[in-house]
C-alpha cells in the first residue's frame, strides 16, 4: 500500500533528521544503559550549547554600539536558547513521547486499505512543506559552517573570546565546537516536524474513526468504535502534552527574532539586508505555522468525530445505540487543543493569523517612533 510505505519512509528520514541530537525515541527492547547513554549525551549537548552563549553574551557587551553585529548575536542566542529549550523539554517528557511514537509505528504496520487512502492523503498534503524544512534547517548551519571560509572571520558566528582564541590548536577546536552545536540546533529544529508529525498522525486517526463510524451499522461495531474514541482521545491528548513545551519554545524563540528583525529593517534598509532579513523572518513565521497548521487540523477532526455519530438515523434505533452515540458526542464536545493556561493561547490558524497581525503591529509601531524621533 503506497500511504503505509510512504509513512515508512517519512519515519525514516524524521528518525534521520533527529539522530545528531537522538530525540527519535530508542528501540522497546534498549537496556537501560542505552538509555542512559543517550541522556547522558543529551545533558552533555546542553553544556556545549551553554558554553556557546557565554562567549555569545561576551561579544554582545563588546559590541553595544554595532547594530548589524548585536543583532546577529541576539539571532544566534534565541537559536541556542530554543536548542535548550527542545533538550529539557525531550528530556521532561520522554516517557510521553516515547508511548505516542511506538503506538504511531505499531498502528503503521498494521493499516487497513481504506485507512491507507487516508493517510496518503495527508502525506500529499503535508511532504512539501515539511520536507522542505528538513533539507532548510540543515542547509542553514552548512551555509553557517562554511562562512569562515568564504568571509573574513575565524569562527561561524561573530563570536569573541576573553583569551587569545586565534592560535593553533585552539582555534580549531573553538571552530569544532560551534559545528557541532550548529549541527544540534539543526537537528533540534528538525524536532518540529517530528512533533507536528505526532499532531498530524493523531488528525489522520480520527478521520479514520469519523470514517468508520458513519459505516457503523450494529451495536457491536458502535461500541468497539467507542472503545477506539476512547482509547483515541487518550493517545492524542499524550501527543498535545508532548508537543506543547516544543511549541511554546518555538512561539516565544520566533517572535524575538520577529522583534529583531523588525528593528533592522527599519534602521538598515540595504538589499542584501533586507533579503537576508526576509528570509529569516519567513523562517520563523513557517516555524510557527508547523504547529499551528496540524492543531487546527486536530480541533476540527476530534470534534467531527461526535458530528459524525449525530449524523447517524439514531432516532430510530434502539435504546442501548441511542446511549452509545450519546457517549460519543459528549467525548467529542470538548475539543482536544494544544494550549498553556495563562502563558499560551490556543494553537489554530486564528492564533497564526493573529501572530502574524502582532508582528506587523510591531513594525508599524517602531517605524513610527524612528519618525517621530527623526
Amino acid at each position: 500500500m503506497r500511504g503505509q510505505m510512504m509513512l515508512k519512509k517519512i519515519f525514516f528520514y524524521v528518525k534521520l533528521s533527529l539522530f545528531p541530537v537522538l530525540c527519535w525515541p530508542q528501540s522497546k527492547d534498549a537496556t537501560r544503559l542505552k538509555m542512559t547513554c543517550v541522556k547522558l549525551y543529551q545533558y552533555f549537548c546542553i553544556i556545549l550549547a551553554i558554553c556557546l552563549q557565554l562567549p555569545v553574551i561576551y561579544t554582545m557587551t563588546n559590541h553595544l554600539d554595532d547594530l548589524l553585529v548585536l543583532v546577529e548575536l541576539i539571532l544566534g542566542m534565541s537559536a541556542l536558547t530554543h536548542s535548550i529549550g527542545n533538550f529539557i523539554s525531550r528530556i521532561l517528557y520522554e516517557h510521553r513521547i516515547r508511548y505516542v511514537t511506538f503506538e504511531m509505528i505499531d498502528f503503521s504496520e498494521l493499516i487497513k486499505p481504506h485507512e491507507d487512502i487516508i493517510i496518503q492523503r495527508y502525506i500529499d498534503k503535508c511532504i512539501i512543506l515539511y520536507g522542505a524544512s528538513l533539507i532548510t534547517f540543515y542547509l542553514a548551519s552548512v551555509i553557517v559552517i562554511t562562512l569562515p571560509f568564504v568571509m573574513d572571520q575565524p569562527f561561524p558566528l561573530l563570536t569573541e573570546y576573553p583569551f587569545d582564541a586565534y592560535h593553533q590548536p585552539l582555534k580549531t577546536v573553538l571552530y569544532i565546537h560551534q559545528v557541532i552545536v550548529g549541527i544540534h540546533v539543526s537537528g533540534q529544529l528538525c524536532s518540529n516536524v517530528f512533533m507536528a508529525l505526532l499532531l498530524w498522525f493523531a488528525s489522520a486517526r480520527f478521520e479514520i474513526l469519523t470514517e468508520e463510524l458513519r459505516k457503523t451499522t450494529d451495536i457491536y461495531h458502535l461500541v468497539k468504535c467507542i472503545r477506539k474514541h476512547q482509547h483515541l482521545l487518550k493517545y492524542a491528548n499524550e501527543a498535545v502534552l508532548a508537543a506543547r513545551p516544543f511549541a511554546l519554545t518555538t512561539v516565544c524563540c520566533s517572535t524575538v527574532c520577529m522583534v529583531i528583525l523588525c528593528l533592522l529593517l527599519l534602521t538598515n534598509r540595504s538589499m542584501m539586508l533586507v533579503l537576508k532579513c526576509f528570509a529569516l523572518v519567513m523562517s520563523g513565521l513557517s516555524e510557527v505555522f508547523m504547529y499551528t497548521w496540524p492543531a487546527e487540523h486536530l480541533i476540527y477532526m476530534s470534534q467531527d468525530v461526535g458530528q459524525a455519530a449525530f449524523d447517524m438515523s439514531w432516532y430510530d434505533r434502539s435504546i442501548e445505540i441511542r446511549n452509545c452515540i450519546q457517549i460519543i458526542m459528549q467525548r467529542s464536545q470538548k475539543p482536544v487543543t494544544i494550549a498553556i493556561p495563562c502563558v499560551m493561547p490556543t494553537l489554530s490558524l486564528n492564533y497564526f493569523a493573529s501572530y502574524c497581525s502582532t508582528i506587523i503591529s510591531f513594525f508599524t509601531t517602531f517605524r513610527a517612533f524612528l519618525n517621530e524621533a527623526e
